[in-house]
């Protein structure tokens, strides 16, 4: 898989999140921002956890380049982020207003089309087994394909655009070649953890959405 592959799957995922601003010197206020929104956004009840923990995922990917003063800062931020947002703060419902349109068609999407892919290996991958502990996926895979099929019947627009068959096969062929550079010796190291982190991201995230949807 290119890296291009790689980065058009984060890019469907980021996509559904409102933008603030990424310049290099708001990078860890932006960042702390996020993740104030998915702690207080969840702790009211504005928020299910897979929401905040995709929320989570996408500032996570931004860290990825930080440096060692950044990352030593962000706590302080974070904290000053939490003390200014409460259940009732404007940005806070706004935000999540913003972001709601997108969440089942741009947010969840992509993460309920890898797992499929994971769980139909006669073998799947141990990253994806161990984020994903199950005996069986047959009821976790008829959830995400119940899921899909409302998604089209209610005429959302998957990112990208296009129909729901073409997003679905461009996503599949994603997530099979992600699982390929788990194992290419020739792949970039730094190929190879983002595969390994969208596979584990994609587990982690619908087992949470499993939790809310099947019990």
């Amino acid at each position: 898989m290119t890296r291009i592959l790689m980065i058009s799957l984060a890019a469907c995922l980021c996509a559904a999140v409102p933008a603030v601003s990424h310049a290099a010197s708001n990078a860890v206020k932006s960042t702390a921002f996020v993740e104030a929104i998915a702690t207080r956004g969840h702790a009211c009840g504005l928020l299910a956890p897979w929401q905040a923990s995709a929320i989570r995922a996408l500032a996570v990917r931004d860290m990825e380049r930080w440096d060692v003063g950044q990352r030593a800062s962000l706590p302080t931020e974070i904290e000053s982020a939490l003390s200014k947002m409460t259940c009732e703060s404007d940005v806070l419902a706004a935000w999540i207003e913003g972001a709601s349109r997108g969440f089942d068609s741009e947010m969840l999407a992509p993460y309920l089309v890898v797992y499929r892919v994971l769980a139909s290996y006669e073998t799947p991958p141990k990253i994806f087994t161990y984020a994903a502990p199950r005996l069986q996926y047959a009821s976790a895979v008829t959830a995400i394909n119940v899921k899909l099929a409302e998604l089209e019947a209610s005429g959302a627009v998957p990112e990208g655009g296009g129909t729901w068959s073409a997003y679905i096969d461009r996503t599949e062929t994603a997530a099979r070649d992600f699982v390929s550079y788990l194992s290419n010796e020739d792949a970039a190291p730094e190929d190879r953890d983002m595969a390994a982190a969208w596979l584990a991201q994609s587990a982690h995230i619908i087992e949470l959405w499993l939790h809310d949807h099947q019990e």
